[in-house]
């Protein structure tokens, strides 16, 4: 016959806690363990009966105890207790666990305290994942900001391509039909005004043409840009060659410095001198000069260029915006239809990619001075 088994409340509640995945022990006022449930074998790789008697600091070890001691003081004071901690199995796996000491109150007295010990290792996981997924959506997001902003600022660049060239051509082909109607006279001395008209029409729609491209390749230039030593007079040179022929011997260059080259993307920095020159030419008095001063800077190490016009100035309401893209206003006193556009925007954005600024150091009714930093790379 076999043996019978017991089957009183010890036992099924012995078998109830030993089934439970938590860790469930007892421990006293001294911290020696009294009671202690199977999941203390998988977590630590101890058997209950093995605990039973020992005190808690040799089951958890002089790290772990360190870390908990605080907690297991707080509990023999009555205080109850619930932190998380990371404990390190016999296995090498680290588990993430969820504990709560609760204190055995007895009359006026702490007996002990009773630890239930639950793993959160999953519902760990799962919050780095929520939060991997959070910052991947976030920078989903971001990325689907940025491509909108493109589209938007390419739409309204279409807008400023229309703005900037159809006006120009208009005048273009104005003029190409006071010329026809000059050969059909056939009076030489009308052709000479209808030829240079068109001349200088067409040097406006070529120089709207290339500040258009020039804004759409630096909207979509990666940083760095690609610098190599430039001769400064060699760069004032090629500038100043794309103005009109009639306008070059108005700029007037000053050296305030020895310096010879200087580190710069030879192509934009042309481009950034040569409509700032071209806008001080257009809003300054018919063959008055205007100055490009040249000096250094060594608090940031740069090369600084100065150019000034003898114009009315600026009107007080544009300078806030006066680098935005697009933005078309006149100068104080200057003929309707002459505004900024491109230019000044294409100056302050290759600016930035040198890691200088363009800034507007002064204007008013003696005339405007436009400052430029090209920071040097250092060493």
């Amino acid at each position: 016959m076999s043996a019978s088994v017991p089957h009183d409340d010890i036992y099924y509640m012995r078998r109830l806690v030993d089934h439970v995945p938590s860790m469930l022990a007892y421990w006293d006022h001294e911290t020696r363990c009294r009671f202690a449930n199977r999941a203390y074998r998988r977590w630590f790789g101890v058997a209950p009966e093995q605990l039973l008697g020992r005190p808690i600091r040799e089951l958890l070890g002089p790290q772990l105890y360190a870390l908990n001691e605080p907690h297991i003081l707080g509990a023999l004071r009555g205080e109850e207790q619930l932190f998380e901690r990371v404990v390190p199995g016999p296995d090498g796996v680290l588990r993430h666990s969820l504990a709560h000491y609760l204190p055995d109150r007895v009359g006026d007295r702490v007996a002990g305290f009773l630890v239930q010990v639950t793993e959160v290792t999953q519902i760990k996981q799962m919050q780095a994942q929520l939060l991997h997924e959070q910052s991947l959506r976030q920078h989903l997001e971001h990325h689907a900001r940025e491509l909108g902003a493109l589209l938007t600022e390419r739409g309204e660049m279409l807008d400023v391509l229309a703005h900037e060239v159809r006006q120009p051509l208009n005048n273009a082909s104005a003029a190409l039909q006071g010329l026809d109607s000059a050969l059909a006279a056939g009076d030489p001395r009308a052709i000479a005004a209808p030829v240079e008209r068109a001349r200088a029409v067409l040097r406006q729609v070529t120089e709207s043409l290339d500040n258009t491209l020039a804004v759409a390749s630096l909207l979509a230039r990666p940083d760095p840009i690609e610098r190599e030593d430039t001769d400064i007079d060699t760069l004032i040179a090629v500038a100043c060659a794309d103005l009109a022929a009639g306008d070059r011997g108005r700029v007037l260059v000053e050296r305030a410095t020895t310096t010879r080259t200087a580190s710069m993307d030879m192509s934009l920095m042309r481009l950034a001198l040569r409509n700032l020159l071209s806008n001080a030419l257009k809003f300054s008095p018919p063959g008055s000069p205007v100055r490009l001063r040249i000096a250094d800077s060594d608090e940031p190490l740069a090369l600084v260029l100065e150019v000034s016009d003898a114009g009315p100035g600026v009107e007080p309401g544009l300078v806030p915006r006066l680098f935005q893209r697009g933005r078309r206003s006149r100068a104080s006193g200057a003929p309707q239809g002459q505004g900024l556009g491109l230019g000044l925007f294409i100056v302050r954005r290759v600016m930035e990619l040198h890691g200088g600024h363009a800034e507007l150091l002064r204007t008013g009714p003696a005339g405007t001075t436009f400052r430029l930093l090209v920071v040097q790379p250092e060493g």
